[in-house]
């Protein structure tokens, strides 16, 4: 949300101080009104959200502060309240920008003091307007329309419009004037490409889509922040994407592609990342990993030789996670602090999911988790359980009293997850592990509860 940890910016070294008004804060915060006990900033310098990190600040006596040794002039940060509404500010190197956030009709708001504070007040309405989980329907009951989406979204980039002419500087209102035409549009095309795929047609057909993307400039740089460039360059790609299985055919392709039409290095840096991701994550170990691995680190180049690095500890997992081998064993905590071995729940088919609060896609698939556990209920052969990645575990604890799920929940953080997503070769949630009744591994990357295929395979290991 890591896929989607939303759609989601990088942090580098962050130092996160304590909540006392202090000299030379990037970021001072005020609440007022409403009890918030902390705020999570999120932001990248160079606009990848494949290495957005997250940082939760405290909120202590109705004040947090934030500071960070930037890397550029200046930069965005987003600002997630407790799971609510977006907000967000403009950081300036240097200078201390200040923000009261108070609550109206249920939806927060944020005020703005300082140098940047008008481009900061637009910064926070296009986090909130353009967030791309307010434009998908994760309650099935609560499905709306294509036509829904979009007018949601014309009714949010007219919203923008007004904040946007207060801008002072001329060129930086010019700048986030187009960075507004572009993440409405990109937000479009994503809107479009969902409704497409639910009816199972190509966007690549679509005269609407191509459309969109016709007059868009892959090297551009608004087009990159805004992810129009990727978006782009997956439109042009033949090798369909095929999840949970050999990803190296659809990987390859987009390194090609990226080879012989990415000039701009920031964005090249993305894909280096973008590849990655997918293929460790998305895919399966039933390609030849090793070698693609070499290409892929012949593709990263030099300058972004740090990022293959990362996946080095992916190709051990694969090599030691094979079906077959013992589970690794791990400490996992409920959610009254009691601890309990995964080893000791042996003797169950078990079905896991990895996930935590702050990931849309692993909220998604929660309700198809209900349905499986409801359908094998009464079933003594299998067993349900999830493992919350999140290090709020307060966070933890409220959504799964709020949700009241049927099956086992815990909690692992800190060192401890570290060690479990280096055993299991895990780089993003949501995860889904399946061992046999023996403890040993069945599948280190298996199928999620919305695929058939899951239920279907539960159903066979324990006749």
């Amino acid at each position: 949300m890591k896929l989607f940890k939303s759609i989601k910016w990088m942090l580098l070294t962050v130092m996160l101080c304590s909540p006392a008004w202090v000299s030379a804060q990037l970021l001072k915060g005020k609440v007022v009104g409403t009890n918030i006990k902390n705020v999570t900033i999120e932001y990248s310098p160079k606009g990848d959200i494949m290495e957005t990190e997250y940082k939760e600040v405290p909120v202590k006596d109705g004040a947090f502060s934030f500071d960070a040794d930037l890397p550029v002039e200046t930069t965005d940060v987003g600002i997630i309240v407790e799971g609510r509404n977006d907000l967000g500010a403009h950081l300036t190197k240097g200078k201390t920008i200040e923000m009261t956030i108070t609550e109206k009709d249920g939806r927060l708001l944020a005020t703005y003091k300082g140098e940047g504070s008008d481009i900061s007040q637009v910064v926070a309405r296009m986090k909130e307007a353009y967030n791309i989980m307010r434009y998908f329907s994760l309650d099935p009951s609560q499905k709306k329309t294509k036509e829904d989406f979009l007018q949601l979204l014309d009714n949010e980039y007219v919203a923008v419009k007004p904040l946007l002419k207060k801008i002072k500087n001329k060129q930086q209102r010019n700048y986030y004037s187009l960075l507004n035409d572009a993440e409405c549009k990109e937000i479009k095309c994503r809107i479009l490409s969902n409704d497409l795929y639910e009816k199972k047609l190509n966007p690549k057909d679509d005269a609407e889509y191509k459309a969109l993307l016709e007059d868009v400039d892959i090297n551009d740089e608004i087009s990159r922040i805004s992810g129009l460039s990727l978006t782009k360059l997956l439109s042009m790609m033949n090798q369909s994407v095929d999840f949970k299985s050999d990803m190296g055919p659809y990987c390859t392709e987009l390194m090609q592609l990226t080879d012989k039409l990415v000039t701009n290095p920031a964005l090249r840096r993305q894909l280096v990342n973008t590849v990655g991701y997918n293929y460790f994550t998305f895919g399966d170990d039933s390609g030849d990993y090793h070698a693609f691995f070499e290409n892929y680190k012949r593709f990263s180049g030099s300058e972004n030789a740090d990022i293959p690095k990362k996946y080095e500890s992916k190709i051990a997992a694969w090599d030691k996670t094979h079906s077959g081998v013992p589970a690794p064993d791990i400490t996992l905590t409920d959610r009254d602090g009691n601890n309990i071995q995964l080893s000791s729940l042996r003797g169950k088919f078990t079905y896991i999911d990895v996930w935590a609060t702050w990931c849309g896609p692993c909220k998604k698939e929660i309700p198809h988790m209900a349905k499986l556990v409801e359908r094998f209920k009464g079933n003594d052969k299998v067993q349900f359980l999830s493992i919350s990645v999140d290090e709020s575990v307060e966070a933890w604890k409220k959504m799964i009293e709020a949700d009241k799920p049927a099956w086992a929940q815990f909690n692992i953080h800190g060192e401890t997850n570290k060690q479990f997503s280096a055993d299991w070769g895990i780089t993003g949630i949501p995860r889904f592990i399946m061992i046999d009744k023996d403890g040993n591994i069945f599948s280190a990357d298996a199928t999620r509860p919305s695929n058939e295929e899951t239920a279907k395979t539960i159903e066979e290991q324990t006749k």
